[in-house]
């Protein structure tokens, strides 16, 4: 008589792998508006910023970005970030009315994205690095590398790209935050 175990023992792992391959391999972009910050978070910042800065910061183009590869993971494609930043600049106030006539310019630069090689208890960190300069000036005004961390789970989605997408754009949007009050709370000169 023939063991049936090795054969059901063999079908079993390939399912198996199929379906951590089906969990694992999937990617999702991340969406701009969800990058950037809450409009409640806006309308609390916005008392808060320095006359100095209002209406007065350019963003130079955002650099750091990957574009997502349908196989892996979520990334966040340069036009993306460019698009959250000006978002958020702009629902706080930040953007001049005429592009490239602030006193400032704000440069950011998407330095590492961490996530996880399977998505199961979700938490992604992301680093950026800031530098403000005032325009024709060498010496930065304000420059600092955040880092910012987020995690989402099975309460947020079943889907585990979901909950990967849903993290990512979590951990940006912190850290677009956490760069606006910095920025609020900075000294400039009148």
């Amino acid at each position: 008589m023939i063991d049936p175990r090795p054969a059901l023992l063999r079908r079993n792992s390939l399912l198996a792998c199929v379906l951590v391959a089906a969990l694992t391999a999937c990617g999702a972009p991340a969406r701009p508006l969800e990058l950037s910050i809450t409009d409640l978070e806006s309308l609390q910042l916005r008392s808060w910023l320095s006359p100095q800065l209002r209406r007065n910061v350019d963003l130079l183009p955002v650099t750091g970005g990957q574009d997502t590869n349908p196989l892996w993971g979520t990334r966040m494609s340069d036009m993306s970030l460019n698009q959250a930043y000006q978002e958020s600049l702009r629902r706080v106030g930040l953007m001049p009315d005429v592009p490239d006539s602030g006193r400032y310019q704000l440069k950011v630069e998407l330095m590492a994205t961490a996530q996880p090689n399977v998505p199961v208890a979700v938490e992604v960190a992301v680093s950026v690095r800031y530098t403000l300069t005032e325009r024709g000036a060498k010496a930065p005004v304000y420059q600092r590398t955040l880092r910012t961390t987020q995690k989402a789970g099975i309460d947020d989605s079943l889907s585990p790209t979901e909950q990967l997408r849903m993290a990512t754009e979590g951990a940006m949007r912190a850290n677009i935050g956490e760069l606006l009050r910095e920025l609020a709370s900075l000294p400039l000169p009148a």
